[in-house]
């Protein structure tokens, strides 16, 4: 598997930059000590609810302020001197995870049976221990929401709440209808947080048993960081949790809400803010020729994509997804929007998931095509549509604007609606527009994970309600514990064929993960759901 090629970052001179700004000014204090960092970020995160939020403005929160049972391991990145990337060899799946929360585990009864035991001593944010009882409760707390994670209960094949057990204070044991590598790994990814369930049930009401309202703009983690001030539109402020098994390099870390990503890079060359974050492929690569900055870049797993809702004709006729698939420029987006920033996208998989093949993927620019298919379905003379993109991604308007274009070279009018962060998310999870621009992916190099995500007809992350017999039958087929990874792997494949050709999404690009900072900053790394573990950052001496 060729993997794509990235522009590479500059030796950044090091200059020596006065830390003390504005934007720390203008959180009430004075200036930057050595052991404080300010992002300049996109916007603050309008919820920190992990059951109930999508969206990068909110993966920094949501891992950070929180923690799981298993981790990803994280290696020494081998391109970015300092950083950290994840071992995400899918061939080894069962030794990418590690002990987080737990000390370890057993697995019995032909695999259907872990038993985990759990640290001791682990204090919460409020001063509470860690428990078994706050996994029992979070775990409910899943399947009565049925929110983003109900997707991992039903991979893991956990099927009631019952199949999580209390056995004593500090071991909880899981059982699984079928054996198979799905517990570990959806453990790993950073939305399985384990919350303080003796702090949220006090915030819990007869209308609200599940402290939703409370959990939205509150914390109850027990992650490395803790948050200290939520101010929405203006700032996130957090401080280290020094009581955390694993504490943090930084004493405090303030996200500085700055909209437009020409303020970000002008905040990062002024010393105002130490990194900044979502900047434009153009910015980026001043980032990269400026001395006293770093652009740090990882390959991620991101695909920049469309969902096509079919409950919006004509998108419910696959000949029309097909005819946008066709009639989308892939490589002038590329070229012009992410400016070597991007490799192209070859299907549903990202070329970091086990099973990805770039030759599954049918569709190439071809207007021509597009027009046949369009004829074929009735709308020769065109329709219209709407694409909506959330502004805090300052790639959505270009790439939306670049498809708009090329579709009406086809005859299809692409009517453009720019969606704030408060409103976007929802909207996308209610599926209530007929197209999105989406940034994202699955943060798992598992296949059964990859494609069963926003696939599978009874995904609660299947936004738009694409269903198809054919891809739910190969999916199950493909997802049965007995087979061997090498078997898995293969026949996700034709699963991943087959939801190619149906077309319910675009896939258009694969971007890499990068972080634009201060040279002085150390320790930037990659965890899956695009979130830094800013635990590990801090300063050169």
């Amino acid at each position: 598997m060729t993997r794509r090629s990235f522009l590479k970052s500059a030796a950044a001179a090091g200059v020596a930059v006065p830390l003390a700004g504005s934007l720390l000014g203008a959180c009430g204090d004075t200036g930057a000590r050595p052991n404080q960092l300010v992002v300049a970020a996109a916007t603050t995160p309008p919820s920190l609810d992990w059951e109930l939020v999508f969206g990068r403005e909110v993966y920094d929160h949501v891992f950070n302020l929180n923690d799981r049972l298993t981790r990803w391991k994280q290696i020494p990145a081998p391109d970015e001197e300092g950083g950290f990337d994840l071992a995400w060899q899918a061939g080894n799946f069962e030794e990418i995870t590690e002990p987080r929360m737990a000390e370890g585990w057993e697995v019995t009864n032909g695999g259907r049976t872990y038993t985990f035991s759990l640290r001791r001593g682990w204090p919460s944010h409020a001063g509470n221990e860690f428990t078994a009882a706050d996994v029992k409760w979070t775990f409910e707390r899943s399947f009565a929401l049925h929110g983003i994670t109900s997707f991992y209960n039903s991979l893991s094949t956990i099927e009631r709440p019952e199949d999580v057990k209390v056995l004593d204070k500090h071991t909880v044991r899981f059982e699984l209808a079928e054996p198979g590598p799905d517990l570990l790994l959806t453990m790993s990814t950073f939305w399985r947080v384990i919350v303080d369930s003796e702090l949220a049930k006090t915030h819990a009401t007869s209308g609200d048993p599940w402290a939703k309202r409370w959990l939205k703009n509150h914390d109850a983690g027990f992650g490395p960081f803790k948050l200290d001030d939520l101010s929405p539109g203006r700032h996130v402020v957090w401080v280290a949790h020094d009581e955390h098994p694993f504490p943090p390099m930084l004493d405090q870390i303030t996200f500085r809400e700055v909209p437009a990503s020409p303020d970000r890079l002008a905040a990062l060359t002024a010393g105002d803010a130490q990194v900044a974050q979502f900047l434009s492929p153009t910015e980026m690569q001043q980032v990269q020729n400026r001395a006293g900055l770093r652009l740090w870049n990882f390959q991620g797993y991101v695909l920049a994509q469309c969902p096509m809702n079919p409950k919006y004709p004509p998108l419910d006729d696959v000949r029309v997804r097909q005819a946008l698939s066709y009639a989308t420029p892939y490589q002038e987006i590329l070229d012009k929007v992410y400016r070597g920033f991007a490799g192209p996208a070859s299907g549903p998989l990202s070329d970091h998931a086990a099973g990805f093949d770039p030759y599954l993927h049918p569709y190439t620019y071809d207007p021509g095509r597009a027009r046949r298919l369009l004829r074929e379905a009735g709308h020769g003379n065109g329709f219209t549509t709407t694409l909506a993109y959330n502004t805090a991604d300052p790639l959505g308007a270009p790439v939306s604007a670049q498809l708009q274009r090329a579709y009406k070279d086809v005859g299809v009018t692409l009517d453009l609606e720019a969606l704030p962060p408060s409103e976007y998310p929802d909207a996308l999870f209610a599926g209530e527009r007929p197209m999105f621009f989406y940034q994202g992916g699955a943060d798992s190099p598992d296949p059964a994970y990859a494609l069963g995500l926003f696939y599978q007809s009874k995904s609660s992350n299947n936004w738009v309600g694409y269903k198809s017999a054919k891809a739910d039958a190969c999916l199950a087929a493909a997802g049965r514990p007995q087979l061997a990874w090498d078997q898995r792997v293969e026949k996700h494949k034709r699963c991943a064929e087959i939801i190619a050709d149906d077309a319910p999404w675009l896939w258009i690009a694969q971007p890499g993960f990068q972080v634009s900072t201060r040279s002085e900053v150390t320790g930037i790394n990659w965890y899956a759901g695009e979130a830094v573990d800013w635990s590990k950052v801090g300063y050169t001496t």
